[in-house]
């Protein structure tokens, strides 16, 4: 029968071809035998996905046509991670050197393993960074000539099948080049496997061979290398490949259960408490409303802003609103300010430059400005006495309204501190009546930590009170 096109072509990159490998390299076999796995399993190649770092093998992602992503350099995993999170249903396999993934990329390597996703790593190993002429690498064997140990590699390689089990990888095998059979094999027990899988792929480079005064690692593999069945504890440990290579699936088990930590009390917890509190939205009226909270970082400052932003849309849908919030590198103990608009038209500048309400929760900001407090002079400012030196407020304009309340010393006495932010804002609920009150206490139910919500709510509640006495 007459052959049409080469079986695999409707998966290859043919306007990518040629290849940039050298012509003795073997990463074009492990190329060939992803391709025959992907087809004896039946997949549909829209639902595959190849994402590789920086190498040569990681070039196999340029010349298979699937969607793939050629990533930086030791970040294939994680950006592999991205794309099963975002599409679950997709078959994502990294594939790169031993360089990529387990040197620079090791860390990815590792995590990937403990968080327990879907993916597949298949790394091959050919003993060093080859594309920038042949660097020492995490696998480089003890005594090995490289460019950078030009009189042999004085460090201990690692051992990637071992570090893979010891991580938690559900399927962990070793197959080489040699072996293209063997090799499909493992790759469709992997992906058959659900769960991290973990192939370390021996394959030979000229480069290597020629600085090592190897004839052909190929040869090598093929003479020294044994498929077994069964694998133990001295397969896996195994350090001198002169001597045998063990070929294998050393792992193929289910995604496993996660223990409970030792170290965690157990016990079962209650469950939560569901609050709701209905609101109707309105018109609200405001045209442009620029509002500052101020403060000390660890206040709740952002949070306070972001709990505005979400209570206003809450009361107005169709205003418009932004949230801009500053602080120093030091945020715990130093100056904390954001700054929310609200506009019933699109805003082309997101800062406040004179609040027409200005919250204080403490007075490091205007110290920081020389003791200057900034507000509209027809604006109103709503102060934290407890924390705030009211001597501050003296010289502003009659027309400035100001209000007092302890708010930290409220919720120190009566909840805890962290809450005196919503202290404050049900304080401002009820003196400014800028926002509805159930429309605030609904955004404070939405920020608060599970479990904190009937304290939060009662700090809102104190606020709101002591502005009615």
């Amino acid at each position: 029968m007459e052959i049409d096109q080469h079986p695999y072509a409707d998966l290859l990159r043919k306007e990518m071809m040629p290849n940039i490998w050298c012509s003795s390299c073997r990463i074009g076999r492990i190329k060939n035998t992803f391709i025959e796995a992907i087809q004896q399993l039946g997949y549909d190649p829209d639902k595959c996905v190849v994402v590789s770092g920086i190498g040569c093998s990681s070039r196999i992602a340029g010349y298979l046509n699937l969607d793939s992503i050629h990533a930086t350099h030791g970040r294939a995993i994680p950006t592999a991670l991205g794309v099963k999170l975002a599409n679950p249903e997709l078959k994502v396999s990294v594939m790169g050197g031993d360089g990529d993934i387990l040197g620079i990329g090791g860390n990815h390597f590792l995590a990937l393993a403990r968080h327990g996703h879907d993916i597949n790593v298949f790394c091959m190993n050919n003993f060093g960074y080859s594309m920038t002429g042949f660097q020492h690498g995490p696998t480089t064997p003890l005594g090995a000539r490289t460019i950078t140990t030009s009189s042999g590699n004085p460090y201990a390689p690692i051992n990637p099948v071992s570090v893979a089990l010891a991580a938690g990888y559900t399927f962990v095998a070793r197959s080489t080049s040699a072996h293209p059979y063997h090799l499909i094999d493992c790759i469709i027990s992997a992906m058959k496997n659900r769960g991290p899988s973990f192939i370390e792929i021996l394959i030979p480079c000229m480069l290597y061979e020629r600085r090592n005064k190897i004839k052909s690692l190929e040869a090598l593999f093929l003479e020294k290398a044994k498929i077994k069945e069964t694998l133990s504890e001295e397969d896996i440990n195994q350090s001198d490949f002169m001597k045998e290579i063990s070929l294998g699936i050393f792992r193929d088990a289910p995604v496993r259960e996660r223990p409970h930590l030792s170290l965690v009390k157990s016990g079962k917890r209650k469950a939560a408490r569901q609050y709701d509190v209905n609101f109707k939205p309105r018109a609200s009226g405001i045209e442009y409303m620029q509002i500052r909270m101020e403060g000390t970082g660890g206040q709740g400052i952002v949070q306070g802003g972001k709990t505005l932003i979400h209570a206003a849309m809450n009361m107005d849908p169709k205003l418009h609103s932004t949230l801009i919030k500053r602080y120093g590198p030091e945020m715990k103990g130093g100056s904390c300010l954001t700054d929310v608009l609200l506009s019933s038209q699109p805003i082309d500048y997101p800062f406040v430059d004179v609040p027409d309400l200005l919250l204080m929760m403490s007075d490091i900001v205007a110290k920081e400005r020389g003791d200057k407090v900034i507000v509209n002079n027809d604006g109103t400012i709503v102060v934290d006495e407890s924390m705030v030196n009211l001597r501050l407020l003296a010289n502003l304009p009659k027309t400035v309204k100001v209000f007092k309340i302890p708010a930290t010393q409220i919720a120190r006495e009566n909840f805890r501190v962290v809450v005196a932010n919503n202290v404050l804002l049900g304080f401002v609920c009820k003196v400014t009546s800028v926002i509805d009150k159930d429309c605030l206490k609904a955004a404070i139910l939405k920020s608060a930590p599970p479990g904190t919500e009937e304290m939060n709510l009662a700090a809102f509640e104190s606020g709101y009170k002591f502005g009615s006495s």
